[in-house]
């Protein structure tokens, strides 16, 4: 479970979000923009630096016992195909209790094994339609085995330094970026951008291409 509330009934399919709290509207700031921050997209009160500054920084927060995120998942895949050039994708894990930060280290573990791509589906898949939580060490065990990670470089890669840095970072950035709900996209640490009424599932990418180019026009991204 979230932290608080998980809000479980779809419109188009995620038009609302798995959430820690519930979200209020905000008022839009009056533009000639297409979108519209406070409808469309939220403007992050503390924004956050990029790694890479010749690159528009696009993450996605999220948690694998979220359906939401996981129904996210093959729009996700169909706009990564075409994503816009000058684009740095991430995934950064939720971790608002012990069970999404148990998740987000089994997330940055698989991560540091190089197995992240066949991972994500996987843990998705065996949480939302196999029904197991994926919390306990023994099950994690058994679920890496079947990545041929054996026991023993399992439990030393979760525990160690870079893995527990990783997910301290990931839980610093949810703060600073006011994340209540999943999944939500983050476009280089300023605009925060989640599927809504105003927009739906299908508009969300929409929006975030939108801030890209936006960010493109007043950075030095090329």
């Amino acid at each position: 479970m979230l932290s608080r509330t998980l809000v479980t009934t779809f419109i188009t399919l995620i038009l609302i979000s798995c959430s820690s709290e519930d979200n209020s509207e905000t008022q839009a700031v009056k533009s000639n923009d297409k979108y519209k921050a406070g409808v469309h997209y939220e403007i992050i009160d503390n924004p956050t630096s990029v790694r890479d500054s010749s690159k528009v920084e696009v993450i996605e927060v999220f948690w694998f016992g979220c359906n939401h995120c996981y129904a996210l998942e093959p729009y996700l895949a169909r706009w990564k195909k075409d994503m816009p050039q000058g684009v740095n994708f991430s995934k950064s894990p939720a971790t608002w209790n012990e069970v999404l930060k148990t998740h987000a280290r089994i997330y940055y573990t698989a991560k540091a094994l190089g197995i992240e791509q066949q991972f994500i589906p996987a843990a998705f898949n065996t949480i939302q339609n196999e029904g197991r939580r994926l919390t306990g060490n023994t099950e994690l065990e058994y679920f890496f085995k079947g990545f041929d990670v054996e026991r023993e470089k399992y439990n030393s890669v979760s525990k160690s330094f870079g893995v527990t840095n990783a997910v301290d970072q990931a839980d610093k950035r949810m703060k600073q970026w006011g994340i209540t709900g999943v999944p939500v996209i983050i476009v280089n640490g300023k605009y925060r951008v989640g599927a809504s009424r105003a927009i739906g599932t299908d508009g969300l990418f929409d929006v975030v291409n939108f801030l890209i180019e936006k960010e493109k026009k007043y950075s030095t991204v090329n």
